[in-house]
């Protein structure tokens, strides 16, 4: 019996041939795949400055100029005086609204502030160191350009870290009740921007408070809980 020629048999099939000519030819250009589509990478939105940190930035640089500041020493009076040229304050309220890091960055400026001056008049600060007598009041006058002014609270708590650098430079022994009573905050708006911080000595351990007040205090019951 003949041997079946399989190759003959799927030559002689035109159905076949016709479709594994389609194959080859779809094999030689095979369908493009189809091109993804770019991804776009979407950067994170960039965060916006506060404005309690656009304040705080302007006020930290106006605070680095330095070159006009003085400082005075009344020997009749045992006041010390000193004037910041052009600085300003934030007010409390903003700086409540300050990260850590920015209130950090002003008091540091602040620190170099006053260590500037300390180092620029060592006789003035000697004179006082050498006569100053506890407690102290301080007397805190901002003069400022803008529309608006502080309130007093405002002042005091901006006032606070000039306080802390006057400690740090050694100006100051501290800042305990034992060396300043209490502090007298003032502010008004002037074509001559800056700080005035004047230590004197109180006239009793109480300060410019009244024996009135401090008779109520003394009497204020025990309340039991």
């Amino acid at each position: 019996m003949a041997k079946l020629n399989h190759r003959a048999a799927f030559t002689n099939d035109p159905k076949l041939m016709a479709r594994i000519a389609t194959q080859l030819a779809a094999g030689n250009n095979p369908p493009a795949s189809p091109v993804p589509s770019a991804q776009v990478v979407e950067e994170p939105p960039k965060k916006s400055i506060s404005a309690a940190t656009k304040r705080a930035n302007r006020v930290r640089e106006q605070n680095m100029e330095s070159r006009y500041d003085t400082v005075s020493f009344c020997p009749a009076t045992g006041a010390l005086t000193v004037v910041l040229a052009g600085a300003a304050l934030l007010s409390l309220n903003v700086s409540l609204r300050l990260f850590d890091a920015k209130a950090t960055s002003l008091k540091k400026t602040w620190k170099e502030r006053i260590r500037a001056l300390h180092y620029e008049n060592p006789a003035v600060f000697r004179q006082w160191k050498e006569s100053a007598k506890y407690p102290v009041i301080v007397e805190e006058v901002y003069i400022t350009g803008e529309s608006q002014c502080l309130d007093s609270e405002s002042v005091t708590a901006s006032c606070k870290p000039i306080i802390d650098s006057l400690v740090v430079a050694g100006i100051l022994p501290d800042d305990d009740p034992r060396h300043i009573v209490h502090p007298i905050p003032y502010t008004k708006r002037g074509a001559n921007p800056g700080i005035v911080i004047r230590l004197y000595p109180a006239p009793g351990d109480h300060g410019l408070i009244t024996q009135a007040a401090m008779e109520a205090a003394h009497s204020i019951p025990l309340v039991s809980r």
